[in-house]
């Protein structure tokens, strides 16, 4: 797999926000974690803005429970004992060798290695690793999976542990002998290597598109003067064709050294044995010569220097602004000083972020979403990268604000109250990760642990940030603020890039008018930001309380059971999943397709304009402040037969959440500016939507599955003048009774405290006319069926087939799909990419649907060479049709199941979506999910040989989009 890092829709460490009523930042687990005070303007000397932590050179502490060493022949390990999720350990092997460390001939052959140790080592020779892996239950993909970028090549696994008869928690011997295996012992076989070409080369392809065009445009732009720009991780075509085995050895020999690779692993194990052991598990010698790995760095930044590039492709559907800042080289440090940048660099993202989502909700502003933040090339290249998609016509307005705020950024800064708004943000993040400590999941422990490997820096324990945080920020004011800002934009060594697609041409600037633009905006006419406050609280008062009329309990789950006086269901389930999470599902029948033809699209987005707006007397803007510095989250949702609201809080932020809700029920908000915004959101994205193949292919396909009903008619431009707030507003307010509705909560509950809040804030809103139920729309399925479609300038072809087939839905139907659905999925693994060579991967979903008439279906999707869609596609049908189950595969597909189950029950998420659906959608006993694993061992090959014979009677449609002729 290919580590993408050039993904033009994201920012690495950019902090940003999304669609929603509550916005969150990514923090990368135990990263820069911010608790504090009010925000003080500082000008202390330099031993006090370390608040007596030490000096700015002294380092940052080591996790304290993270067990870190070197083995005898030089490998680095990193060990940590976690318990979240239980029963799992995460293995992972970070190589510092990825495509800059390629020779000319060699382009490609990095990302070669990573798929050639998936298929033979001295121990698990051709497809024994692959088959030993499953045998554990664990998948490709979720549980199995490996990188390659330009920089590193990074492998992981997921196993379950064992426990000895000394009650001792082990990682499994042979799975650590797979990744001693990959550090020194993977082979080469010339067979095994010219039958990975294909596979390679069909990843080749399935990237091929619009953006792999304008990355190889762009990258050499960016990366000029360096190895990054010539270096792109998939290579070059005729080298994967042609490569000979003892080449990628010669690779893996150079690079696969114990000096310059690291062991990390973390999981519900004993550290302390796992140390003790670790020598016995791993051999890898230590290396004849020192270590001679070059840095491959950026040219430094040069003062007043520009590069632009304008691209057009007839496949691109948005039109994008991204302006490149190249910063002073700097090398990630483990110190103090260090780590009080960092902290500056999170709060000026976390502020700015708050600033492009306020504009972005004004009609006026001419771009749909906005971003920045700092980016990183090899050892310490920098970029400080501002980026923007534009609205229809609006790229040269969009580039204007961009210049325009960074010019407001190096005048005035921000004022106090969003300094004191990102600190409040952060401050309850904080607190969040802290109350969760011991509930961490491992996998972003292993990521944190394999970036300290990677790129340097620190990883400190969570109290250590805490108390660090405390002691620091006080003392992080205005002036730290500006001069960070100021450095973003030292050199003003710029770089530019417009992309948009070929009809918006006309609408770009031309380079020589951006040139100037980047020139003038130094003169722009900017204003100081303005210092909005907003209240505190969401109610001026408390509604009167209704009742609980009836109590009761599920025997075999244990989750409790109430009823309000108005007629709502509330079901409370307690778990130790978390310490200091509650999760709200509430789910009622009834949902978009119950409203008239001609509102359909209007009460498509209804749900979509009430987040947009706000909430009772809040517009967006007022809630995004208000919640800063809570952890309480609420959205409404609509399907086409069902509707619900879902939410989350900490317990310190509940009542907020109940407020919400009691606000949502009594007072929808529909905001016409918003409104108005959303919908300039909606033309830009559907104005060039079908200039994109796969969305042009999708779209196609549904019109035909559905049997063009218009309500399922994917949305056209045209569309959008039919859309009425009125008619959405009223839909609203029908789905609004309370007593249609269960409400689910989940996580470490109160229950005294969730009486009171109940009674206060849910049963307390009042009754209105019910709406209870689904209304059926009439179509018909394709039954067997062939469409051909022609569109894309790429040698690349999708294939999508599809059967139906009536059945009554049951809970031992529903398991056995799941497990056809795995055991295809190897199937089709091993046939169709491994034996044939022809994809890249494929697709299986086999389902069953209870709403609103039980339907089975099943779907198999793949990317392939045009000239081999229809030889693929009978390989798929042969491999549906086998009369034979393979008994191993069959034991392996449910054993995954089960594994998938085992951790899922760990997500109160995932219990409190079951316990909606088993009470709403189902009308099924909430036990229903405790019994899913007895489900799965009940089902035999004959019931998937009688599912497959079900789905067989008719069809399939088959779909098959070609290059544009």
């Amino acid at each position: 797999m290919i580590m993408d890092f050039m993904k033009l829709t994201l920012l690495q460490n950019a902090i940003g926000f999304k669609n929603g009523m509550k916005k969150r930042f990514f923090l990368v687990l135990c990263g820069i974690c911010l608790f504090s005070l009010l925000i003080t303007c500082a000008g202390a000397p330099k031993g006090e803005i370390y608040g007596g932590l030490g000096q700015p050179s002294d380092p940052v502490p080591v996790m304290e429970k993270a067990r870190t060493g070197t083995l005898p022949g030089g490998l680095r390990y990193f060990i940590l004992e976690n318990s979240t999720p239980e029963n799992r350990a995460y293995l992972t092997l970070a190589v510092k060798a990825g495509s800059v460390l390629e020779a000319d001939d060699e382009q490609g052959l990095a990302h070669f290695v990573e798929h050639m140790a998936f298929n033979g080592t001295a121990r698990f020779p051709e497809d024994e690793l692959v088959n030993y892996l499953r045998s554990l239950g664990m998948r490709f993909g979720p549980e199995v999976n490996a990188y390659t970028s330009f920089d590193e090549t990074v492998y992981g696994i997921e196993v379950p542990v064992e426990t000895g008869a000394d009650g001792i928690r082990r990682i499994p011997s042979t799975a650590l002998a797979v990744i001693d295996d990959w550090t020194r012992a993977i082979t080469f076989a010339p067979k095994d290597v010219d039958d990975e070409r294909a596979v390679i080369l069909e990843e080749y392809r399935a990237r091929l598109g619009a953006m792999d065009r304008l990355r190889r445009q762009m990258l050499p732009v960016l990366f000029k003067g360096s190895q990054y720009a010539v270096r792109l991780p998939i290579g070059q075509q005729e080298i994967i064709e042609n490569a000979p085995a003892s080449r990628l050895e010669d690779f893996y020999r150079r690079w696969y050294r114990a000096d310059n690779m690291a062991l990390i692993l973390a999981g519900d194990f004993d550290g302390a044995a796992l140390e003790d052991s670790l020598a016995e598990h791993f051999s890898i010698s230590a290396p004849a010569t020192p270590l001679d790995r070059p840095s491959f760095d950026l040219p430094n930044p040069k003062k007043g220097q520009a590069e632009v590039l304008i691209l057009t492709d007839p496949e691109l559907t948005a039109t994008r602004i991204d302006i490149y800042y190249k910063r002073d080289r700097q090398i990630p440090r483990g110190d103090l000083s260090y780590y009080r940048e960092e902290i500056i660099d999170i709060l000026i993202g976390r502020m700015l972020g708050f600033r492009f989502e306020e504009a972005a909700a004004k009609s006026e502003t001419p771009y749909i979403y906005a971003g920045a933040g700092n980016i990183r090339y090899g050892s310490s290249s920098r970029f400080y990268v501002m980026t923007a998609q534009a609205k229809t016509a609006a790229a040269e307005d969009t580039l204007a604000e961009l210049l325009r705020e960074k010019e407001s950024l190096l005048r005035y800064g921000f004022a106090e109250n969003e300094l004191a708004l990102a600190a409040g943000s952060l401050v309850s993040d904080m607190r969040r990760m802290v109350s969760e400590k011991d509930k961490q999941e491992s996998s972003g422990y292993i990521n944190y642990m394999t970036r300290f490997f990677l790129q340097g820096g620190n990883f400190p324990d969570l109290e250590w940030e805490l108390d660090a945080i405390e002691r620091m920020l006080p003392h992080i004011g205005a002036s730290d603020i500006n001069a960070a800002l100021k450095d973003y934009f030292k050199y003003d060594d710029v770089t530019v890039f417009i992309s948009a697609p070929e009809a918006e041409l006309a609408n770009l600037p031309t380079e020589e008018q951006t040139r100037r633009m980047l020139r003038e905006s130094r003169k722009m006419k900017v204003s100081p930001p303005e210092a909005a406050g907003v209240d505190e609280g969401f109610l001026s008062s408390a509604p009167n309380p209704g009742q609980i009329i009836s109590r009761s309990s599920d025997e075999e789950t244990g989750a409790i059971l109430w009823e309000l006086s108005n007629g709502a269901k509330i079901i409370l389930k307690e778990t130790n999943n978390k310490n200091n999470e509650i999760i709200f599902q509430a789910m009622a029948r009834g949902g978009n397709s119950s409203a008239a033809p001609e509102d359909w699209r209007s009460v498509e987005l209804a749900s979509e304009m009430i987040t947009a707006s706000g909430l009772g007397p809040y517009t967006h803007a007022d809630l995004m402040k208000k919640l800063a510095d809570k952890q309480v989250a609420l959205s409404f949702w609509t399907g086409g037969y069902y509707r619900g609201i879902q939410g989350s809080a900490t317990n310190e932020d509940l009542e907020n959440l109940f407020e919400m809700i009691y606000l949502g029920f009594t007072d929808p908000r529909i905001d016409p500016e918003a409104v108005n915004a959303l919908l300039d959101q909606r033309r830009t994205a559907l104005a060039q939507r079908s200039a994109n193949p796969e969305a042009f292919f999708a779209d196609e396909v549904n019109k035909v599955i559905y049997g063009g009903h218009p309500f399922f008619k994917p949305p056209e431009l045209a569309d959008l003048s039919t859309v009425n707030t009125g008619s959405a507003l009223a839909f609203i307010q029908r789905c609004l009774n309370p007593a249609d509705y269960t409400f689910v909560f989940t996580g470490n509950l109160d229950i005294n405290a969730m009486q009171s809040y109940a009674e206060t804030y849910i049963a307390s809103i009042p009754q209105s006319e019910s709406f209870d139920e689904w209304t059926r729309l009439e179509f018909r399925r394709p039954g067997k069926a062939e469409k051909t479609f022609y569109k894309g300038k790429d040698d690349k072809s999708l294939v999508y087939m599809t059967w139906f087939a009536p059945v009554s839905y049951s809970e031992p139907l529903s398991a056995a799909t799941q497990v056809l659905t795995e055991y295809l999925d190897i199937k089709m693994t091993e046939e169709i990419r491994e034996k044939l060579g022809g994809v890249y991967s494929i697709s299986v979903g086999v389902s069953v649907s209870p709403v609103p008439e039980g339907e089975l279906s099943m779907s198999v999707f793949f990317a392939c060479d045009p000239r081999r869609a229809d030889e693929l596609s009978q390989a798929v049908l042969d491999v549906i049709g086998q009369t034979a189950i393979d008994e191993d595969t069959f034991v392996k597909s449910a054993a995954a199941l089960k594994k998938q189950w085992e951790t899922s029950m760990q997500s109160n998420s995932y219990i409190a979506q079951s316990y909606a659906n088993s009470s709403v959608l189902l009308d099924l006993p909430l036990s229903r999910l405790n019994k899913r694993p007895q489900y799965y061992d009940e089902v035999t090959p004959a019931d998937i040989q009688q599912l497959r014979s079900l789905l067989l009677q008719d069809g399939p449609a088959r779909f098959v989009l070609y290059p544009g002729e």
